[in-house]
């Protein structure tokens, strides 16, 4: 139980500073260039990485939500990124950030025990995905474009990496992981 509630505390403190941390990248000038602050993908690592280290999905649920909603408070609240945005706008941001804390919680915790492929590939597949979303909201490829390409071969090998260890899993324990 103390370990548990350790790995929460300490998966809350690494989100409070990541969201802290991201709420400092400066802010472009221009709407039509991207705010590197506003990678949606990497907001996923820490709470996937929490439900990863826990040992049951209740614990890993809770992590995983915790350690969202510290990040979310980290950038709007402690980072000083809520500016002039409503509170109605800050909520909404935070109860979406502890919903997919939650979930990315489960996953991490569903990989730590089975490899199983759909969960890694719930967290490479939002570093190659992103880019072509925002493309597609916007109708236009925001810039600067090295932004995406790094991303892009972020997820590429985390891609590659979650189909590998996937693989070896299931040779390893005879399963089908992969």
């Amino acid at each position: 139980m103390l370990r548990r509630v350790l790995l929460i505390l300490l998966f809350m403190l690494a989100g409070w500073a990541f969201g802290v941390l991201d709420s400092r990248i400066p802010m472009p000038s221009s709407s039509t260039v991207f705010w590197v602050g506003n990678l949606g993908s990497t907001w996923l690592v820490l709470p996937f990485l929490a439900g990863w280290a826990q040992r049951s999905r209740s614990w890993a649920l809770a992590s995983g939500l915790v350690t969202s909603v510290a990040s979310m408070v980290g950038f709007f609240l402690l980072g000083g990124a809520w500016g002039t945005a409503s509170f109605a706008f800050v909520a909404s941001w935070i109860l979406a950030g502890a919903m997919a804390g939650a979930v990315y919680g489960l996953f991490g915790e569903s990989w730590g025990r089975s490899r199983a492929l759909l969960d890694g590939l719930a967290l490479a597949l939002p570093f190659v995905l992103e880019p072509w979303a925002w493309s597609l909201g916007l109708g236009y490829t925001q810039g600067p474009l090295p932004v995406w390409y790094v991303e892009t071969a972020v997820g590429a090998a985390l891609l590659v990496w979650v189909v590998v260890a996937s693989r070896r899993h299931a040779a390893q324990t005879g399963g089908a992981g992969a």
